[in-house]
């Protein structure tokens, strides 16, 4: 499969992701349902299970999804170890499908920008239908500052694809702030922040966004 399904095979990868708290905005959410009395949150691309496994460690009915399995075993593992239960499913970011309204919460931080802008659009409109009227949204996605934007070769604006690149070469998209307000136009933003991070002499830029279904 190559690409995130080699990297969580990476011992130094996986033990990175593993060891991240829950970003700050995952926290809010999880706070604001939970005085709303509402528990159902699905988790696109979890990964190794960081926020699936604090959301249900605070009690929360949570669907975790990834493409690759390897992510799929690891989150498993790490809920049994962490003696907690939630659904782990294989599922592509484009082919999410569950009945309407089924979640009060989703999460998709730096997955699906994976993809060009249409694609996106296409995604954040599934999210949209599978979420309980005010919903939640959690997303992250890198900004046109991240180290690797402009890396490869543009094949639509904002969106890179480079041969070389340590995930594939799959498209990467760089959201611009006035995209992200477009993409999210059934949604009021509560929350937009870049957060700046450097790996060495890589900058890491990305956007941090927590949203309310209208």
């Amino acid at each position: 499969m190559g690409g995130w399904q080699e990297l969580w095979q990476n011992p130094e990868i996986a033990k990175r992701w593993a060891e991240r708290p829950p970003v700050p905005e995952v926290v809010e959410m999880a706070d604001r349902l939970e005085s709303e009395g509402r528990s159902r949150v699905l988790d696109i691309g979890c990964g190794l299970g960081r926020h699936t496994v604090y959301l249900a460690a605070r009690g929360f009915q949570v669907t975790a999804v990834d493409y690759a399995p390897a992510a799929l075993s690891a989150c498993r593992e790490n809920l049994e170890q962490a003696g907690l239960e939630a659904t782990v499913q294989l599922m592509e970011m484009t082919a999410l499908s569950f009945p309407e309204g089924s979640f009060d919460g989703a999460i998709s931080t730096q997955v699906i920008h994976h993809t060009r802008k249409a694609v996106i659009a296409e995604i954040i409109g599934r999210i949209t239908q599978h979420l309980s009227t005010h919903g939640y949204f959690v997303w992250g996605m890198p900004t046109p500052e991240h180290a690797d934007c402009g890396r490869g070769e543009e094949v639509e604006p904002g969106t890179w694809v480079d041969p070389n690149h340590r995930e594939g070469p799959v498209p990467h998209h760089f959201c611009t702030r006035q995209e992200i307000y477009d993409l999210l136009h059934a949604y009021e933003i509560i929350s937009l922040r870049k957060e700046d991070t450097r790996d060495g002499e890589m900058l890491r830029s990305h956007w941090l966004v927590l949203a309310r279904k209208l």
